[in-house]
C-alpha cells in the first residue's frame, strides 16, 4: 500500500513561502514553478525537503523544465538527491561533492575533453558513501549504477522523472513526452540506502546556462504488507553492482503498458492527484477572502 508523504504542486501566486521545503542559492518562487537557476552564468540553486524520509521503501517524482536561449552551448544540468546532508551548496550541479547517499544527474553540457560512448544529454545515478568525488568530465559514468540518454531540454512541455526504491532495488523511469508515456531508464539491484535522509533537487550554470525549473514534486512512502520496518539510519550507502559505460548508446526502454505500468502505480497518480487538488483548493481558499476584502474596500 502506498501512502502519500509530501505532495507539492507549485501553484503559489500570492503565497510567499513553501511548507516542508527550503530554497537555497538562486532559487526563486515563481507563480507555477520553482526556478532553481535563471538562464545566466554562475548560478546555483536548490530545493530541499525539511522532513527526512523514514520509510524503507519510497518513490520520488519530479516534474521539471530545462530551457534556454543557447543552441549548442548550454548547461550545466539538474540533479535529484536523497542525501544525509542537504542545504549545502557545491560543485555537483549546485550541491556538495563527496555526498552521502544517492545522486541522479542529468548533465546537459557535453564535455568534449573526455571521450564517451553515450548520447547526450545523459542521465546517470551514483551511490556515494562520502568518500569519492563526482567526475564532471565523465558525465557521471564513473561509479554509476545505471544511466541512459534523455532528451529533456527545450521541450514544449515539462519532463518527468520517477525514482522508485523498493526492497533494495532502484528503478528510474522517465517521461520526456509530457503525456505519462513512461520509459524505464535503468533498474539496479543491490542498492542499500539508509533511512532518515532528505530529498532535494538542485541545478547549476557555469559559463553556459539554462533556466532550470521544478514544476512539481511528489514523495511517497510504501507500506508493504507483512514487511517489518527496519531502522537503517546507521547504514552506510552502498551499491553491490556498478555499471560499465555502454559500448553502444543506451536509450530508455518503453514497456508495452508504459512505465511505471503497474496497477499500484496508477493508483498512486489517482491518489496523488486528489491530494494535489486539496492543496490547490486550500491555497485558493486562502486567497479568496483577501480578494473579497479588497473589493469591500
Amino acid at each position: 500500500m502506498w501512502t502519500p508523504c509530501i505532495i507539492l504542486i507549485f501553484v503559489t501566486a500570492g503565497v510567499g513561502h513553501l511548507m516542508y521545503w527550503d530554497l537555497t542559492g538562486s532559487s526563486q518562487l515563481a507563480e507555477t514553478s520553482i526556478r532553481l537557476t535563471p538562464d545566466e552564468p554562475g548560478k546555483q540553486g536548490a530545493i530541499w525537503s525539511n522532513y527526512p524520509m523514514i520509510s524503507n521503501d519510497w518513490e520520488f517524482h519530479v516534474q521539471f523544465h530545462i530551457h534556454g536561449k543557447g543552441v549548442h552551448l548550454n548547461g550545466d544540468g539538474i540533479a535529484f538527491w536523497y542525501v544525509r546532508d542537504p542545504l549545502h551548496a557545491g560543485s555537483v550541479f549546485g550541491s556538495k561533492d563527496y555526498w552521502s547517499g544517492l545522486g541522479i544527474f542529468i548533465d546537459t553540457f557535453e564535455n568534449a575533453a573526455t571521450p564517451h560512448n553515450h548520447l547526450h544529454p545523459y542521465l546517470s545515478a551514483v551511490v556515494n558513501n562520502g568518500s569519492f568525488p563526482y567526475h564532471h568530465d565523465e558525465h557521471g559514468t564513473a561509479g554509476q549504477i545505471g544511466g541512459c540518454h534523455l532528451q529533456a531540454r527545450n521541450l514544449e512541455w515539462p519532463a518527468k522523472i520517477a525514482i522508485s526504491y523498493i526492497s533494495d532495488v532502484l528503478t528510474v523511469y522517465v517521461d520526456s513526452q509530457g503525456n505519462d508515456n513512461w520509459a524505464q531508464c535503468f533498474r539496479a539491484l543491490g542498492v542499500h540506502l539508509p533511512t532518515g535522509y532528505s530529498f532535494g533537487v538542485s541545478a547549476s550554470t557555469s559559463e553556459y546556462s539554462d533556466n532550470h525549473d521544478v514544476v512539481s514534486i511528489t514523495t511517497l512512502d510504501n507500506i508493504i504488507p507483512d514487511k517489518i520496518w527496519e531502522d537503517r539510519s546507521h547504514l552506510i550507502p552502498n551499491a553491490e553492482f556498478l555499471e560499465i559505460p555502454h559500448a553502444e548508446p543506451k536509450e530508455p526502454e518503453e514497456t508495452a503498458a508504459g512505465a511505471p505500468s503497474s496497477f499500484t502505480m496508477k493508483l498512486i497518480y489517482i491518489g496523488g492527484a486528489a491530494v494535489v487538488l486539496c492543496v490547490i483548493f486550500s491555497l485558493y481558499k486562502k486567497r479568496k477572502p483577501q480578494k473579497r476584502e479588497k473589493q469591500k474596500k
